[in-house]
Parts: C-alpha cells; sequence; structure tokens
C-alpha cells in the first residue's frame, strides 16, 4: 500500500509539472496594475482583471475590467470609473498587444491598449496606452 501511495504521488508530481510546462503564456486570468500617471491637475492609477482565451493562430479574445482612481491634486476630490472592454490579443516575437473597444459607453473613457512582454513567472509587463501612457504589470491568477 505504501509502494502504491508513493508512485500515485509521484506520477501526480510529473502530471502537474507536464501540466505547467504546456500551459499557454497567455491565456488565463490575469489582475493587472499601472503605476500612477496623470497631469499636474489630476493624478489617476488603474487596476483590473482580464480574462484572456485563445483564440486562433496566436490570436487571443480578452474581456477586461479597468478600474481607474482619478484624485485632483489641489482638492483632494477623486472618482471612480470602471469601463468594461472587449479587446483582442496577439502574439508576435514575444511582444503581447492588446488592443480594446468599449463593450459598454463610459461618457470620458477611451479603450485601453497594451504592449506586453513576459516579466517574472507568470507576469506579463509593458506599457498602457489610452489617451495617456503608464507602465503596467499583469500577475497571473490562475
Amino acid at each position: 500500500m505504501r509502494a502504491f501511495l508513493i508512485a500515485a504521488a509521484a506520477m501526480a508530481t510529473c502530471i502537474t509539472s507536464a501540466s505547467a510546462q504546456s500551459r499557454d503564456a497567455f491565456e488565463g486570468t490575469w489582475a493587472f496594475q499601472t503605476s500612477s500617471y496623470g497631469t499636474e491637475q489630476v493624478g489617476a492609477i488603474m487596476s483590473g482583471a482580464a480574462v484572456i482565451s485563445r483564440a486562433r493562430g496566436g490570436r487571443y479574445t480578452i474581456r477586461l475590467i479597468s478600474n481607474e482612481r482619478l484624485v485632483n491634486r489641489e482638492t483632494g476630490e477623486s472618482a471612480f470609473l470602471t469601463a468594461r472592454q472587449a479587446c483582442t490579443g496577439e502574439n508576435s516575437d514575444g511582444q503581447f498587444t492588446i488592443s480594446c473597444q468599449m463593450a459598454e459607453p463610459l461618457e470620458g473613457y477611451e479603450a485601453d491598449n497594451f504592449v506586453l512582454q513576459q516579466g517574472e513567472t507568470d507576469q506579463l509587463v509593458g506599457v498602457l496606452s489610452s489617451n495617456t501612457s503608464s507602465q503596467v504589470t499583469f500577475s497571473r491568477l490562475r
């Protein structure tokens, strides 16, 4: 019985390792966070989540929710915007580009775009570019 348990544990380890090695580099659920950005009058920071699904030929479909916090630097007043976006992703030569369109209209909000590359394990790092630009890190949740 003990030998069976050891063999089962060894097999589970092999399966887990093989599964981790064959996992798609981009497919999955990701959380993201930007560094702060803005103007002299308004500061901003964005965070959110993206669900990335493989489509065809190095392309991906992406559902993205972004939460942007805006702060008036002079008065301290703040606003919080939540945008739902439908995006596509494309992997080309180690660069993962995400291009979005608004899934639901949000007054004064422009769709977000990202240019990313592999960072540390289960991370993508790069730049947010829409009506502004900021560094961004995506971290895989699952």
